[in-house]
């Protein structure tokens, strides 16, 4: 049975302690950590690794696009066949008629009309007609003049208008917008954002991230030159967003995305087509702020913190891979369902710098521990290697330890040898001259039963297990008989209840009987002046279990607090009595994953219960 001692270590507190890394490191490594994953997120150092991360997660979730929304691009095929590029304000103003009398619902126009020109007149009819027509304005900074910046407004007034203005991230990503740019007191909204509302969608400017509904192409698309020629039937524009924009190569609209990279870049008006159906379908996706980042990395760092408390070394190599993973995992779904953008590089790059540096101080401490304990194992008489070389000096520490291990467990076999063969033999010579009511005949007994019980203990303690398969009704059969003339030098009885239909046990057959007879001697001594003991083996949650119980006088609870320990004897002791037949079987229960337990009560008796695997 575990001594207090050993309990008290398997608590987080004293493995802290003990290995050398108190609770204010503990602390104080935690808040460092926190601190670097601050300030990781405040110098935005980790910001390539979260745009990786993030550019992951929208490729691996693309979504079905809103069948709603059409591109009418301005490729390669329109420019040959209606001339080179820029086209006539008429030929325009002809697409928006078509649109208008087809029923498209609301039309983006991405190209910029901010100079007067021919046709002028009959582009703004066309868009008058239509009354659904948003047009881009343009945005320049610095302004004339010394200006902070420059407002361009389409030439058409009847036209609604959004800016443009494009601000790839540090690596040449489009991966946000800004839904609105102030230009004064005004705020402009995005042509996107205008399109959505044509359309009936609600105003969602509070995020900026776009939510790509997949790789380039994901829209359908028809020719400028076929729209413009009415060689598309009307039921294919009925009610749809019409989103018209340049897609040829050599006009130079054309960006990288997370879902395309630098290589497969997306035309502009398909990047709008994405933000107006995510403007459609849940707005676009915010990027959370330092604390509440902060507050995800804190997170991540004392899940890791508490494997650190409870867990082993290996078991936290595991804790920390699940830790890993787990932040991108969660980063990524708060992303997907909750369109929220929440940076885990900086939690990640934390726990790659922090999980060595915590398994160093582990080490260091060990090794201070090592040092310590091989100076007084090995003693002061060992030759130390010269130099400074720790790991050598440990060497050397350790193989004078090891022999002085040796030497002592070859006194121990010869201390065993003594006690069983050396101090039993007088003993039972003593017993074969002396009558049976001598006192000299008592203690020769009782010091037979000493050694007996010692040298059992011992063999309990550090022999190999030889496990087998055990029948425990015939086991316990076989205890009882062993106690039967104990049993009837005290005038008592020992009763037997177990069923053979109990799963056979994985045990060693030897120990476990020494123990159950332990556990019966024990009760008979202890039973009062007639001992009524009975045992009883049955099956209980895949343990096999034995109960000795008596009818004596019981037990205080500070008796049963310390019964398992060596020479501890509860109750009235006998004069044969020595006080280890109790802590061999605490010995026999830990080492077969086992238990054993007391509960004593004055004038009602005494159960012991003992319990092992099955096999």
């Amino acid at each position: 049975m575990p001594s207090p001692n050993s309990t008290a270590r398997s608590h987080p507190l004293a493995r802290l302690i003990a290995g050398g890394t108190g609770w204010f490191e503990w602390v104080l490594l935690f808040m460092a950590a926190v601190t670097l994953a601050g300030g990781l997120l405040a110098s935005r150092l980790t910001d390539p690794l979260d745009a990786l991360i993030h550019d992951a997660v929208v490729r691996a979730t693309p979504h079905t696009p809103d069948p709603r929304i059409l591109i009418v691009g301005i490729d390669d095929a329109s420019i040959r066949a209606l001339g080179r590029w820029p086209w006539s304000r008429e030929i325009h103003a002809r697409l928006i008629d078509r649109l208008t009398d087809a029923g498209a619902k609301a039309v983006g126009y991405d190209v910029l009309f901010v100079e007067s020109g021919a046709g002028d007149a009959a582009l703004a009819a066309a868009v008058a007609r239509s009354g659904r027509v948003a047009l881009p304005l343009l945005v320049e900074s610095p302004g004339d003049d010394g200006a902070p910046f420059r407002v361009t407004r389409a030439i058409v007034e009847a036209a609604a208008t959004g800016h443009v203005v494009v601000r790839p991230d540090g690596d040449g990503i489009f991966r946000r917008i800004a839904p609105y740019e102030t230009a004064g007191i005004t705020q402009l909204p995005h042509l996107a954002l205008v399109t959505a509302g044509l359309a009936g969608g609600r105003d969602r400017h509070a995020n900026s991230l776009i939510d790509y509904t997949g790789p380039p192409g994901s829209y359908p698309t028809i020719s400028f030159a076929s729209a413009v020629r009415g060689e598309m039937p009307p039921e294919l524009l009925r009610d749809r967003i019409v989103l018209v924009g340049a897609t040829a190569a050599g006009l130079g609209d054309r960006f990288a995305t997370p879902v395309g990279g630098e290589r497969d870049l997306m035309s502009g008006v398909e990047v709008q087509a994405n933000i107006v159906d995510a403007l459609l379908h849940g707005g676009l996706r915010s990027v959370a702020g330092f604390w509440a980042s902060l507050a995800f990395a804190a997170c991540a760092l004392g899940l890791l913190w508490a494997g650190f408390l409870f867990a082993g070394p290996r078991e936290n190599l595991v804790v920390a891979v699940l830790i890993f993973a787990g932040a991108i995992g969660v980063a990524a779904l708060l992303l997907v369902q909750g369109n929220v953008w929440i940076r885990p590089a900086a939690a990640l790059a934390a726990i790659i710098v922090m999980f060595p540096l915590w398994g160093w101080r582990r080490l260091a401490a060990a090794s201070r521990f090592l040092d310590a304990e091989l100076d007084r194992l090995g003693g002061s008489d060992v030759r130390l290697p010269a130099g400074g070389d720790r790991i050598a000096r440990q060497i050397a520490l350790l193989d004078a330890a090891s022999a002085r291990m040796t030497m002592l467990r070859r006194q121990r076999d010869e201390t065993l040898a003594f006690l069983s063969h050396d101090l039993r033999s007088p003993a039972a010579a003593i017993l074969g001259i002396v009558p049976e009511g001598d006192r000299v005949a008592g203690h020769a007994r009782r010091l037979l039963r000493l050694a007996d019980q010692f040298v059992q203990g011992l063999r309990a303690e550090e022999a190999p297990l030889i496990i087998e398969p055990v029948e425990l009704a015939a086991l316990l059969d076989e205890a009882a008989d062993q106690c039967w003339e104990a049993a009837q030098r005290v005038g008592g009885r020992v009763t037997v209840i177990a069923s053979w239909d109990i799963p056979e046990l994985a045990t060693d057959r030897a120990l476990m009987a020494r123990a159950v007879v332990n556990l019966i001697d024990n009760a008979l001594k202890y039973g009062g002046e007639t001992p009524e003991v009975r045992v009883r083996g049955w099956f209980r949650a895949g343990r096999a279990v034995v109960t000795v119980a008596d009818n004596g006088p019981g037990m205080s609870p500070d008796q049963v607090a310390t019964l398992f320990n060596r020479f501890e004897r509860g109750g009235v002791a006998r004069p044969d009595g020595v006080g280890l037949g109790l802590a061999l079987v605490a010995t026999f229960a830990r080492r077969q994953e086992g238990a054993v337990s007391c509960q004593s009560r004055g004038e009602v008796g005494t159960v012991f219960e003992l319990s092992i695997p099955v096999l």
